[in-house]
């Protein structure tokens, strides 16, 4: 019963998530035009461009986000494909699936793998867990800064930092809007912060 409960909770929360974010999504538009009315007609121009661009960054970060997850999922079937791991492609999809939630996927994702692995003999499913924890440090210092770099033009220090400022003061979710908040804050001070202090 317990169980039950859990898995139609979930998939109820899954399925309201989905259906709220595709309304959201849809009258997008509308809601930046009744946001926009609350700035002052003399400079609702140059903030709505300072909102189409967060909006435009935040959605390429969506699009590294997904890039970086991808290629986690296919070094996933690269290495069970080479060691014999059963399931390379479902693993492989599973690890580009949990590889999006920030902190905790990748994790999550090696230990099933690893698990799986001891299927095959304890010696590879130690190498597949030393193989993991390899790739998360190349993930979190290398892969995922590069890709932010190059999709929203945040220099890597920053999206490491705001990454774990992000997951130390709200867990998951912080570190999710980590990088576009750091994005939007970065372009509020460029576009009015930064001006006035050269001005004076």
């Amino acid at each position: 019963m317990g169980a039950g409960r859990m898995v139609l909770s979930t998939v109820t929360s899954t399925a309201i998530v989905i259906t709220v974010t595709l309304y959201c999504m849809a009258a997008l538009p509308t809601i930046k035009e009744f946001g926009y009315r609350f700035v002052a007609a003399s400079r609702r121009e140059r903030v709505e461009g300072v909102a189409e661009e967060i909006m435009n960054r935040i959605g390429k970060f969506m699009l590294g986000n997904l890039v970086t997850s991808g290629i986690a999922g296919v070094a996933t079937v690269g290495w069970c494909a080479s060691t014999g791991v059963p399931y390379a492609a479902a693993l492989g999809v599973f690890t580009a699936l949990m590889d999006l939630i920030p902190i905790v996927g990748s994790t999550v994702a090696g230990i099933v793998v690893s698990l799986v692995a001891l299927s095959v003999s304890l010696p590879i499913a130690i190498a597949t867990a030393v193989f993991y924890v390899v790739f998360r440090v190349a993930e979190d210092y290398l892969i995922v800064p590069r890709t932010m770099k190059f999709a929203v033009d945040v220099h890597p220090l920053v999206t490491v930092l705001a990454v774990l400022v992000g997951g130390a003061l709200l867990g998951i979710i912080g570190a999710l809007v980590a990088i576009p908040a750091a994005v939007a804050a970065g372009l509020v001070l460029d576009e009015y912060v930064f001006p006035k202090k050269e001005r004076t």
